[in-house]
C-alpha cells in the first residue's frame, strides 16, 4: 500500500454584520473526487466538502479591505454562532504508476483567526489500496456432499424410469387384454403417446 500527503489551505471572511470570527467550536472536511485516467498520467477531480460551527465575536468590528477576499454569504448565526458549508475544488494530478484503488483521507485540520476571517489547512493523505487476492479454501467437504446428493438423484431417477417401464408394461398387457375389433398400438417416444389403428381381420 502506498501513501502520500499534501496541505491545502483556504482563508474565509463573513459578513461584517456578525463581526470578527473567533474560533470554529467543530470542523469537518470531506474529499469527493472521480478519476481519469490516461497512460502516462491519473487526474483526480472534485471538491473539498467543508462543514463548521464557528464562533463570532459582535463586538468587534471587522475592518474593511479592498482586497478579495472568498467571503462566506450564506451562514446560519444565531447568538453569535455560526454554521456555514462550502466546496473548495479539489485538483490532483498523479503519476500513472498507481494502479489500486484510490482513497483520500483528511486529518490534522488547523483553524486559525486571520484579520477577521477563518484560515483553515488540512493535510490530505492519499492511500493506493491494492485488490486482494482471494484465496481459494478447501470444499471437500462440499463436495462430498454434493457428490452424494448427485448419486441420490440419479438413483431416484432410475427408479422413476423402472416405474414409467413397469407401468407401461401393465398398460400394454391392459390393453391387449381387451376384447373388441380394434388392435391399438401406443409407441413410447420423447414421453408422447401415438395411437394407431389396425386393420380388423374378418
Amino acid at each position: 500500500m502506498t501513501r502520500h500527503q499534501w496541505t491545502v489551505q483556504e482563508t474565509f471572511y463573513f459578513p461584517a454584520e456578525y463581526g470578527a470570527f473567533t474560533e470554529v467550536a467543530e470542523c469537518k472536511v470531506t474529499p469527493g473526487f472521480t478519476e481519469d485516467r490516461t497512460e502516462d498520467s491519473i487526474r483526480l477531480q472534485g471538491i473539498y466538502h467543508i462543514a463548521a460551527n464557528v464562533v463570532f465575536d459582535g463586538d468587534k468590528p471587522v475592518a474593511g479591505t479592498s482586497e478579495e477576499r472568498l467571503v462566506i454569504d450564506d451562514v446560519e448565526v444565531d447568538n453569535g454562532k455560526g454554521y456555514f458549508e462550502y466546496a473548495v475544488p479539489l485538483n490532483v494530478d498523479l503519476p500513472a504508476e498507481y494502479t489500486g484503488t484510490l482513497e483520500l483521507h483528511v486529518a490534522e485540520i488547523k483553524a486559525t483567526p486571520n484579520d477577521g476571517g477563518l484560515h483553515l489547512e488540512w493535510t490530505v493523505y492519499l492511500q493506493e489500496v491494492q485488490e486482494e487476492v482471494a484465496v481459494a479454501q478447501p470444499v471437500a467437504a462440499e463436495i462430498a456432499v454434493e457428490s452424494t446428493s448427485h448419486m441420490e438423484f440419479l438413483a431416484n431417477a432410475d427408479r422413476a424410469v423402472e416405474n414409467v417401464h413397469n407401468e407401461m408394461e401393465d398398460f400394454l398387457l391392459y390393453i391387449a387384454s381387451l376384447d373388441d375389433d380394434v388392435t391399438r398400438k401406443i409407441f413410447h417416444s420423447n414421453n408422447i403417446f401415438v395411437e394407431a389403428e389396425g386393420q380388423t381381420s374378418e
